[in-house]
């Protein structure tokens, strides 16, 4: 429940950024500016939820952040230049990432209490929900519903999930034994997972900012067909997290996780050499797929480092990780102003064998 209703509340908002834009009269620049403030309020919170969930519990921690995180829709709802949306934003990111933080602490543990895999189907349900989000937010903007009034609705609603999701968790979550530090700071270990969770959100941020722009610009693909280009990966991501577990409890993470880094490079191959529109739909239904179950796992892993409590661990690589969504749209830009889009894409087919080199540290961790 928890996860499906934070996509489902993420792609809610994201479908709404351009009746937001409109609405407040706000040029790219001023937007950008705004939607900042969400980025910013995830990195600098995620640490610190992970501190408070690995000494209050996540279960608790559930309940109490989504009061902010309700609020913060009502902010997003009275906004009325890009200076109020912004602090509305930072509110938005710190208690939803600090909610995600939870949520992952608690299906870490209640994997490893079940003895098999569930974070890669909870992250499926995720990728669901926030598709359920943006269809909803078409439909509810069809019929005439104003932001205003949506997100007044499902801010209480939301405050409801929370708390009704919350009553069967795991007391406290985290790992049966002894909690661990409540704050950490990546060591080797840890940092590799970060590594592994950065460079699969950079491509997956890259492809969800880029794919429309490079569909447009280099095949002139009409403006509908440019615009799906983020659906397909996003569709595709939710399938192969839905379908996730089984293959990692049968080969283990390790391999898992080198053969979807591999389909996704070649997914990322394809899309970079793409002769005509087809290869590129083939091409990132193959990154997607690959992508799809790479932070999950990382997440997994990052949850049983000994000696560090669950909370904290995936807090420290989540917080590393997510720093690609903030870097990678600008990133990805400024390389393609001095070579091509298909140019600025060769970086983000590095990342994705940097994963693959990498994909040992998601294996089991000993004491």
């Amino acid at each position: 429940m928890l996860f499906f209703a934070h996509g489902l509340i993420s792609g809610t908002w994201l479908a709404r950024i351009p009746a937001e834009q409109e609405h407040l009269a706000l040029g790219d620049a001023a937007l950008g500016l705004a939607l900042l403030g969400g980025g910013l309020g995830s990195l600098i919170t995620m640490v610190p939820a992970g501190a408070l969930i690995a000494r209050y519990g996540s279960r608790s921690m559930v309940v109490v952040l989504a009061a902010p995180w309700s609020v913060a829709l009502g902010l997003i709802a009275f906004a009325s230049n890009w200076a109020t949306l912004f602090v509305a934003l930072v509110l938005w990111g710190a208690s939803a990432a600090s909610v995600d933080v939870a949520m992952n602490d608690q299906g870490s543990a209640i994997q490893e209490k079940r003895g098999r895999p569930i974070l890669s189907s909870l992250h499926g349900l995720w990728s669901l929900g926030t598709m359920a989000g943006g269809g909803l937010t078409a439909l509810l903007t069809s019929l005439g519903v104003s932001l205003e009034t949506q997100f007044l609705v499902e801010a209480p609603l939301l405050l409801g999930i929370a708390a009704a999701a919350s009553r069967p968790m795991l007391p406290r979550g985290g790992l049966p034994g002894a909690p661990g530090a409540a704050f950490a700071i990546p060591g080797r270990a840890l940092l590799a997972l970060a590594v592994v969770t950065f460079c699969g959100v950079t491509a997956e941020g890259s492809m969800y900012d880029w794919s429309g722009v490079y569909l447009r610009q280099s095949f002139d693909a009409p403006a509908a067909v440019a615009a799906s280009g983020a659906a397909w990966v996003a569709a595709s991501m939710a399938v192969g997290r839905l379908v996730g577990d089984p293959f990692t409890a049968r080969f283990g993470a390790p391999v898992i996780a080198r053969s979807c880094a591999g389909l996704a490079a070649v997914g990322m191959l394809m899309v970079i050499v793409a002769p005509t529109l087809p290869v590129v739909f083939t091409g990132l239904v193959a990154l997607g797929l690959g992508l799809s179950i790479l932070v999950p796992l990382a997440f997994g892993a990052a949850g049983r480092t000994p000696g560090i409590a669950p909370g904290a661990a995936i807090a420290a690589v989540a917080t590393v990780g997510y720093f690609g969504f903030l870097a990678a749209p600008p990133t990805i830009g400024l390389v393609a102003e001095h070579v091509s889009l298909r140019g600025a894409f060769v970086l983000l087919l590095a990342l994705l064998i940097l994963i693959g080199v990498l994909a040992p540290a998601t294996g089991e961790r000993s004491s």
